[in-house]
C-alpha cells in the first residue's frame, strides 16, 4: 500500500526524499509547463483533466510522492477516519479510546467544525450529518462535530479490540 502524505499547507520539501514540492494544477492546460514557469515564475505539475473528490494538491519534483491537503473534506466515513488517523499521533489515538468526546470539543472538535462544517455548503454538511447518523433537518455544528468524534472513538476502540483478539 502506498503511503499517504498529508499537510495542512504546502510543504517546503518532500516528506519522502527532501526534494522540492510543486503544486498540481488540474484541468486542461493553457500552456506547456515550461511556458507556465516563464510566465508565472512558479514550477507546477499538471495533474490532468479528470478531477476526483480526493486528489493530491502537491507532488515531489523528484520521487513523485503525492501530498494531500489535510483539510480536504471527506465524502465517506472511512476517508474521514483516514484523515483523523493521519492527523493524530498513536498516543493521541490511544488517549481517545479512553476519554469522553466532550474532552475534544475545543481541540479536535474545533478543527472539524472549522474545516469540515463551517466552510462548506449546506448540501455537504447534510451529507456529513447523514454519514454520521444524524437525520435532523437542522445541523448544529457542535453536535455534529461531537457525533463525528464519538464515531471515530468507536472506530478506534473497534480497531483496538481487533488487535487484541
Amino acid at each position: 500500500m502506498k503511503k499517504r502524505y498529508e499537510s495542512i499547507e504546502k510543504p517546503d520539501k518532500c516528506p519522502r526524499c527532501g526534494a522540492p514540492v510543486y503544486p498540481i494544477l488540474y484541468g486542461l492546460p493553457a500552456m506547456p509547463e515550461e511556458e507556465y514557469f516563464k510566465t508565472y515564475h512558479e514550477h507546477v505539475i499538471y495533474g490532468g483533466c479528470c478531477i476526483s473528490e480526493d486528489d493530491p494538491e502537491w507532488q515531489c519534483s523528484k520521487c513523485g510522492a503525492e501530498i494531500f491537503n489535510a483539510t480536504h473534506v471527506p465524502y465517506k466515513k472511512k476517508d474521514a477516519f483516514a484523515k483523523l488517523d493521519a492527523m493524530l499521533s498513536e498516543e493521541e489515538k490511544k488517549e481517545m479510546t479512553k476519554g469522553d468526546s466532550c474532552e475534544y470539543h475545543f481541540t479536535l472538535g474545533m478543527w472539524i467544525r472549522n474545516n469540515w462544517i463551517y466552510e462548506q455548503d449546506e448540501e455537504y454538511v447534510k451529507l456529513l450529518a447523514e454519514m454520521f447518523g444524524d437525520d435532523a433537518p437542522f445541523f448544529e455544528p457542535d453536535d455534529l462535530s461531537d457525533r463525528i468524534i464519538k464515531s471515530y472513538q468507536r472506530h478506534l476502540r473497534g480497531l483496538k479490540k481487533k488487535m487484541q483478539g
